[in-house]
């Protein structure tokens, strides 16, 4: 026979997966966008150079030792300042050709504008982001119903 306990503990296991897979594909609902001009401080932008170059970075924190890093393709991170010739970026990750460089999360570089060949602004996508949660929704409401009407085949 069919208890209530049983399918009540069935829709807070879907609810709780419900929510855990909106909230893994929120992620997603970012995009970078290219810009034209240098965002404001605080934005989230990676920067594609114009080719591989040494990429030399300063801790952001009391100790200034300066840190090389060749072949360095493109960055990640959040724009502390910007100038006509310069965007001073603390990094999130940097990239070779052989894939993300270890150690570099937290420090700040300085990249000449004339080496960017791109600079794209990290921004929030509303339309993506409705139908993952659209997408999340109707998910966990038909496996719901499956296991609804699975439970009450069941008990007859």
């Amino acid at each position: 026979m069919l208890h209530i306990l049983e399918v009540e503990r069935l829709a807070v296991r879907f609810g709780t997966a419900a929510l855990l897979l909106a909230v893994f594909t929120t992620g997603g609902c970012y995009a970078y966008r290219p810009v034209a001009l240098a965002p404001p401080p605080q934005s989230r932008v990676r920067v594609v150079f114009t080719s591989a170059l040494v990429l030399t970075t300063l801790p952001s924190g009391p100790d200034s030792t300066r840190h090389t890093y060749p072949g360095v393709l493109e960055a990640n991170g959040t724009i502390r300042a910007a100038a006509g010739d310069s965007v001073a970026l603390l990094l999130e990750e940097a990239r070779t050709a052989h894939g993300s460089i270890d150690g570099v999360a937290g420090q700040v570089a300085l990249v000449a504008t004339t080496k960017i060949a791109r600079l794209e602004e990290r921004r929030f996508q509303a339309g993506t982001t409705a139908l993952a949660g659209l997408g999340a929704a109707a998910l966990a409401a038909t496996a719901f119903i499956l296991v609804i009407v699975a439970t009450i085949t069941k008990g007859f």
